[in-house]
């Protein structure tokens, strides 16, 4: 049997917020989700492929590529890029805009310094350029991305319930990112952000019943997300070059993250210098070898020295600008404040928290029963 099943992955979208959905939808099982290490690129690979960053071979957005990536950057390139950057902030964003035009990457305030030996992860989870298998690929669900349609909650979800209505697809899975701005913005519990959870709540309930409508009693959902969100209320500036002297093939690289600051060592002779000046930092800490194993992030690939910052901190500046956030994920995945939320007609165990990786199993799961 080819059973009807409608996945709804909202992007954001806080636990402690979705109570009210929950309940209008009466449904069978309302769970907090604990997100995997990271931003959303690794967190959607655990929750649509049980993938965590050793499997899936990238931790956060960009990622070192040992060979240079670049290759037109050349020292002289870079060394003008660089200098006509530093004129001022203006020129600095005008130039790393030009470069993002070239090079159709959305490169952001990256040192052109360190751009060449930096590499785009790729596609998210649940994009059909994602090269692993994942249950959406395996249940060869149709596809509302919002990526296809822009970060609009209301066009994507009219998308959506025009294709139930149309097409009535048995497998339908349908992603929103609204929600996951508005909060990084305005931050959390601000009038935007309610009003576009009443948004994303309406629509969800127009959408669950037109499946089910056109598919009856043995249609099932899951509405979920990745994450929740953390007010910040600090900025943390860390000046590596002040300590290690500019980057390079035969010193380091790094990436300077909203949580985490990333360091490759090609001379590993900087590494106690380099952990001294961030056990200095007070306000977060290098992932130790326990740490890095259970989060998946053994492979020295990801960084040879991971900091991640305590909940409310971010980097300012970092590799993405110098504004600080409303709000933040991306924090110790096991805080209140991270846990997206799980939605389901289905009832699941009596455990009141999943891990993201577990959603991947009760989709597949549900999909097998008759």
């Amino acid at each position: 049997m080819d059973k009807p099943i409608l996945v709804i992955f909202v992007d954001a979208y806080p636990f402690e917020d979705s109570e009210s959905l929950a309940t209008k939808l009466s449904a069978n099982t309302y769970k907090k989700v604990t997100p995997g290490v990271g931003y959303s690129i690794n967190v959607k690979a655990e929750i649509f492929g049980k993938l965590k960053p050793d499997d899936v071979g990238y931790f956060c957005e960009w990622i070192y590529n040992k060979e240079k990536n670049f290759k037109w950057m050349t020292p002289l390139i870079v060394k003008l890029l660089t200098a006509i950057g530093s004129i001022s902030n203006f020129m600095n964003r005008v130039i790393h805009k030009i470069v993002r035009m070239i090079i159709n990457e959305p490169i952001y305030a990256i040192p052109f310094d360190v751009l060449p030996y930096l590499k785009n992860a790729g596609a998210t989870a649940y994009e059909y350029a994602f090269e692993m298998p994942t249950f959406l690929s395996e249940l060869n669900f149709v596809r509302v991305l919002y990526s296809d349609i822009g970060v609009n909650d209301e066009k994507v979800f009219r998308r959506a319930k025009d294709i139930v209505k149309r097409d009535k697809p048995k497998k339908l899975f349908v992603s929103t990112a609204e929600l996951d701005g508005i909060m990084h913005y305005y931050g959390k519990g601000s009038k935007e952000y309610k009003k576009q959870i009443q948004l994303i709540d309406s629509n969800i309930i127009e959408l669950v019943e037109a499946f089910k409508i056109s598919h009856g009693g043995e249609a099932d959902y899951f509405i979920f997300s990745d994450h929740g969100m953390a007010a910040v209320d600090e900025g943390v500036a860390f000046d590596i070059r002040k300590i290690l002297g500019d980057p390079g093939k035969n010193t380091y690289f790094y990436f300077i993250d909203a949580t985490f600051f990333r360091v490759w060592l090609n001379n590993k002779k900087l590494k106690t210098k380099l952990i001294n000046a961030f056990n200095e930092v007070k306000q977060g800490h290098i992932l130790d070898n326990t740490e890095r194993e259970f989060y998946g992030l053994k492979n020295s690939e990801h960084g040879d020295i991971i900091f991640l910052l305590d909940e409310g901190k971010m980097f300012s500046p970092s590799f993405f600008g110098s504004i600080i956030c409303k709000a933040m994920h991306g924090y110790d995945p096991a805080l209140e404040s991270q846990q997206g939320t799980l939605i389901s007609n289905i009832i699941t165990s009596d455990i009141d928290c999943v891990k993201a990786s577990d959603i991947y199993d009760l989709v597949t799961q549900c999909s097998k029963a008759s």
